[in-house]
């Protein structure tokens, strides 16, 4: 409105001090000052906005069967694994804030604040590898590569003896009296799987096992 007005005036103005050419120069210094005000009262006009990301909407979880065969290893090999318990996703909440504008001259000019809010997903997972005793597992994959550690915050294995004792997470979560050790079952436990890098879904999980 500011600027409407101020450019009338300018134009009028100019043709008065200057006739001929005075009106375009008192225009157009009119718009630019009525511009500024406009920004000082109104903003720049261009609303706030908040950007959601993707949103887990499913349980999408890699195979997992009851009577699946137990796999023996010799030696080394790649194996495939079945999901023997499993807790909830967990969502986490990441939200930034960037405002652009704001810089105009004389501390002027209206400013635009983008609100990002992204949605981060974590479980926790166990999963049966073969039978055991097993030495190691050197390497894990994920979807076929090879398991970047940062996606986890910690992975345990269970070597299968016939002395290990329960996980001390599924323990927690399920109780003393109803948790099984997996005695003879050589398993992993991957706590808090950052499942986001893979889509939001659990990967298809296999290791290489040593025995």
């Amino acid at each position: 409105m500011a600027r409407i007005v101020l450019t009338i005036g300018g134009y009028v103005l100019g043709n008065l001090l200057l006739p001929g050419i005075g009106g375009a120069i008192g225009g157009a210094i009119g718009g630019y000052v009525g511009g500024m005000v406009d920004q000082q009262i109104f903003g720049s006009g261009t609303p706030d906005q908040t950007i959601y990301g993707a949103r887990l909407q499913d349980l999408r979880v890699q195979s997992s069967s009851y009577g699946s065969v137990i796999p023996a290893l010799y030696g080394k090999g790649r194996l495939s694994s079945n999901i023997i318990w499993m807790r909830g996703f967990e969502e986490e909440t990441r939200t930034t804030t960037e405002t652009v504008g704001g810089g105009g001259k004389g501390g002027g000019g209206g400013s635009t604040t983008t609100t990002t809010v992204e949605y981060h997903y974590y479980c926790d997972v166990a999963v049966g590898l073969c039978q055991g005793p097993i030495a190691s597992v050197p390497r894990a994959f994920a979807d076929g590569n090879v398991f970047d550690p940062a996606h986890v915050g910690d992975m345990r294995v269970h070597t299968g003896s016939n002395t290990q004792g329960p996980d001390p997470l599924i323990q927690a979560v399920e109780g003393v009296a109803n948790t099984p050790a997996y005695r003879g079952l050589a398993y992993v436990v991957l706590e808090r799987l950052h499942i986001t890098p893979y889509g939001n879904r659990l990967p298809q999980l296999s290791f290489e096992v040593v025995t």
